[in-house]
């Protein structure tokens, strides 16, 4: 299940940071949304980084070359933390005025780094040859409370990040922006399947601990789905609104000439 998964969604994240590097390099010169555009790359790349190291066989080649247990699991949850991280710049460089950007900047790169720096001695300080970051280890209080900062981090940022494309979703439609529309729709969506991830996996490292644990053979089924259908759908969304949006700046340029 995880390699058919995540191998499709590294397909799926090389198309989309391609078509976004290039649109970032392309309107490299504006102003206008410069942040969204390097984030919105960042992004994609680091998504793509985390779901190739998701798949089993990448994930036992690096552990044989770094001679490092986990570490595939460590490199694709941080990747995960600056995926969100990133997309959260971008959305606040859409959504919020220039009087508030800053700070609103600096609050999320802040929040960012705090989870990274907790994640990271909690692995060096469990990790062992015997052990992996994944439920089927929940029973190791280490585990347990890693996956929670990072599930927790990943639930707080994916409901922001629905919260504000549905926003704009609706505000795009007004104005008749239709694939801006859609495809903002289609990354709240994602954003809802990304939070349904953290709480699938989440209530069962807490039932676990309250010993009345959910199958884990389910579990095990339903949260790496729920991960990449948020990632195909976020990145599908997301460049839709990119071609949303410059085909209405084309169209407005053609009325200003």
């Amino acid at each position: 299940m995880d390699g058919i998964v995540f191998g499709i969604c590294t397909l799926v994240g090389i198309v989309g940071t391609w078509y976004s590097a290039r649109d970032a390099w392309r309107l490299r010169d504006r102003s206008e949304y410069r942040i969204a555009r390097a984030a919105r790359a960042v992004a994609f790349g680091v998504c793509t980084i985390g779901v190739l190291l998701a798949v089993p066989p990448v994930e036992g080649l690096l552990e044989d070359l770094t001679g490092m247990n986990n570490s595939a699991k460590l490199g694709a949850h941080f990747c995960a933390v600056l995926w969100c991280g990133s997309l959260q710049l971008m959305l606040v460089d859409w959504s919020y005025n220039h009087e508030v950007l800053k700070a609103s900047l600096y609050a999320r790169v802040a929040l960012g780094v705090a989870v990274l720096a907790a994640m990271l001695p909690l692995f060096i300080t469990t990790t062992r040859p015997e052990l992996e970051f994944t439920t089927a280890f929940a029973s190791e209080p280490g585990v347990t409370v890693y996956l929670l900062v990072y599930l927790t981090y990943v639930a707080i940022t994916c409901g922001e990040i629905g919260f504000l494309c549905s926003g704009m979703a609706m505000s795009a439609s007004r104005r008749g922006h239709t694939w801006t529309s859609r495809g903002l729709a289609t990354s709240a969506a994602a954003a809802v399947l990304g939070v349904a991830y953290a709480i699938s996996k989440g209530s069962y490292l807490v039932l676990n601990y309250l010993r009345h644990p959910w199958p884990l053979h389910y579990e095990e089924i339903i949260s790496p789905l729920l991960a990449g259908l948020a990632t195909v759908a976020l990145i599908t969304g997301l460049t839709m609104a990119m071609v949303g949006r410059r085909l209405s700046q084309r169209k407005a340029d053609q009325v200003t000439a």
